[in-house]
């Protein structure tokens, strides 16, 4: 199990930097084609739509990784009990949050899909294909949580903990 979750974060961080790759050669693109005259239609629909992708595919690796905020400082002054609740209560109330966030986005595609949108520029791009970097962001991030969730219960070492800890010596 453990090499599946590790490979979903592995599937989003490297669809997370392709994005930003996809957006620099768009960028790339619409700078060199206006020394010849050419433009990328809707690229900067397309540059906007891989922001989306690029920010929500993100979320799972970079929390797994230690790399969003937390505040540590409080909690290295508080007693191993109060830790572990205020570890217990911050991984529940997000875990609330995202998976909320997660239905609602998993339901913006289906109604996407449903009704066939498009987007409004040149090119009509159906919208289920860039809300489908987002849902997959975001539901690996609520996966990410869970994770956490289970290594806490089970008394493990909490993957952003251990890495905060390399990142010391």
């Amino acid at each position: 199990m453990r090499y599946l979750l590790d490979r979903l974060y592995l599937l989003c961080a490297v669809l997370a930097a392709a994005s930003l790759v996809a957006i620099c050669v768009l960028v790339l693109g619409q700078v060199l084609g206006r020394f010849v005259g050419l433009t990328i239609p809707s690229a900067n629909e397309m540059a906007g739509y891989l922001v989306l992708a690029s920010t929500f595919l993100a979320l799972a690796p970079t929390f797994m990784h230690g790399g969003h905020i937390r505040v540590q400082l409080l909690l290295e002054r508080l007693p191993m009990r109060l830790q572990t609740l205020f570890e217990y209560t911050s991984l529940l109330l997000a875990i609330a949050l995202v998976g909320f966030a997660a239905w609602w986005c998993v339901e913006l595609v289906r109604e996407s899909l449903e009704f066939g949108d498009v987007s409004p520029g040149r090119l009509a791009i159906p919208l289920a294909i860039p809300q489908a970097g987002m849902v997959l962001g975001i539901v690996g991030f609520l996966v990410a949580l869970l994770d956490c969730l289970v290594a806490l219960i089970r008394g493990e070492e909490l993957p952003y903990d251990r890495r905060a800890g390399l990142m010391e010596e």
